[in-house]
C-alpha cells in the first residue's frame, strides 16, 4: 500500500474520536499517525553490491523493499491556538524523527538507514475536520517523501552500497 493523505486522515480522527482529554488525544493522533506510516509506507532502494570473497560476483538483488518502524509519543502541549497547536506539533514530530527507522527485509543488515528532514506544519483554511486534517497530512506525507536515507552493510555474503529510490 502507498500513503495517502487521505488514508492517514481518516486513520487519525477514526483514533482520536472520543478522546476526553489533551494528553489521550495526543497519544492516540501520534499512535494513528505511527500505525498508518508503519502499514502504509514502502521505502524502495537501490542495492549495488558484490561478493566479499572470489569471484567478486554481484548480488543478484538489485532492489530492496523496506519499510518503516517509528516509537516515541506526543504530551499535551497546551496550545490555545491552531497555528501554535501545529508549530508545537511539527517540533514534537521533528524530535520522534530521530527515532523512526527503517525496517530491511531478512537477510539484509544495514546502516544508517533513514534522515527525515524537518516537517514544519501550517494551518490549511479549511473548516472541517476531514478537510483541516488531509491539509496537515499531506504536509507530514511530503516531510517523510523528502527523507534521504542511504545505507551501506551486507546482504547475506553480499557487501554494498543501498541508494534511496523513493517511499510511497
Amino acid at each position: 500500500m502507498a500513503m495517502t493523505p487521505n488514508g492517514m486522515a481518516s486513520a487519525i480522527i477514526s483514533k482520536v474520536s472520543g478522546s476526553t482529554d489533551a494528553y489521550d488525544a495526543n497519544n492516540k493522533f501520534y499512535s494513528a499517525l505511527c500505525d498508518y506510516v508503519e502499514g502504509n509506507a514502502e521505502v524502495y532502494y537501490g542495492w549495488t553490491a558484490f561478493l566479499t570473497s572470489m569471484p567478486y560476483s554481484p548480488d543478484p538483488q538489485t532492489i530492496i523493499k523496506a519499510t518503516i518502524k517509528t516509537t516515541g509519543s506526543l504530551s499535551p502541549n497546551g496550545a490555545t491556538t491552531c497555528e501554535s497547536a501545529l508549530s508545537m506539533f511539527s517540533a514534537d514530530l521533528n524530535r520522534n524523527a530521530a527515532m523512526w527507522s527503517i525496517v530491511w527485509p531478512t537477510g539484509f543488515s544495514l546502516s544508517p538507514a533513514f534522515v527525515i528532514p524537518t516537517i514544519n506544519i501550517t494551518p490549511s483554511m479549511a473548516t472541517e475536520q476531514q478537510s483541516a486534517m488531509i491539509a496537515v497530512c499531506t504536509q507530514i506525507i511530503a516531510g517523510i517523501k523528502q527523507a534521504t536515507p542511504t545505507a551501506s552493510g551486507t546482504h547475506i555474503s553480499y557487501a554494498g552500497t543501498a541508494s534511496f529510490t523513493q517511499i510511497i
